[in-house]
């Protein structure tokens, strides 16, 4: 299990609050995005083959606020954590092209497992230490993905989730949000600079199917 030293960003969920929050990681949003750690050391990694991967900050025209693109094999983002909230959530736009999400976690067995969700893939695969899933995304706009990292585990492994050790999300994608909550919060319920819903517009959706898995009954 490879888990980057990344600083950590941990925090106490209250209904009006769910946190913790890996980006942004103030409320307040001062901090620059150039300048995290976590960004960095994800600029770097892209530009160690010139094979035209890119991890950038821009101006979203949409959200009005500044997101990070990725682009490229290498172009990805790594959240190292230790966190026991059961929900991921990542606010992002998928640009035409495939991408990936991958999420280490510890089950109650007290082993690692990778779930590793692909537009690429049609068919769910589960062994030992990984579960590979398709994920549809039904709409080109700005959505909130949420990923229930329990029921996952109990539907792959037959386990319960106890903490998420890492979160990597890997090009072709724009990305403005990521966070854990211990519970399903409605847009309104969340701080201001989490919310992804805008009144005028209602954001896409986004599927993962582990029906009909292979190396695994269910």
């Amino acid at each position: 299990m490879r888990v980057q030293p990344y600083p950590t960003a941990t925090a106490t969920t209250t209904l009006t609050n769910p946190r913790p929050y890996l980006l942004p990681l103030q409320e307040n949003g001062e901090d620059e995005i150039e300048d995290m750690h976590f960004f960095l050391v994800a600029q770097q990694e892209a530009q160690v083959v010139n094979d035209g991967s890119e991890v950038q900050v821009l101006d979203d025209a949409q959200l009005n606020c500044p997101v990070i693109e990725l682009l490229g094999p290498r172009g990805a983002l790594t959240f190292a954590c230790n966190v026991p909230h059961r929900y991921l959530g990542i606010h992002m736009r998928h640009l035409h092209k495939f991408l990936t999400i991958e999420v280490d976690v510890v089950d109650s067995s007290q082993k690692y497992r990778k779930f590793h969700l692909s537009t690429r893939r049609s068919i769910a695969t589960v062994t030992d230490e990984v579960c590979e899933m398709p994920m549809m995304m039904q709409s080109d706009d700005w959505q909130l993905v949420m990923l229930d990292l329990q029921d996952m585990c109990a539907r792959a492994y037959g386990t319960d989730y106890e903490s998420m050790a890492q979160v990597k999300i890997n090009a072709t994608c724009r990305v403005a949000k990521v966070y854990m909550a211990d519970a399903l919060y409605s847009d309104a319920e969340m701080p201001a600079h989490l919310r992804a819903v805008k009144p005028e517009k209602i954001a896409g959706k986004m599927e993962y199917n582990l029906d009909g898995a292979t190396g695994r009954n269910f």
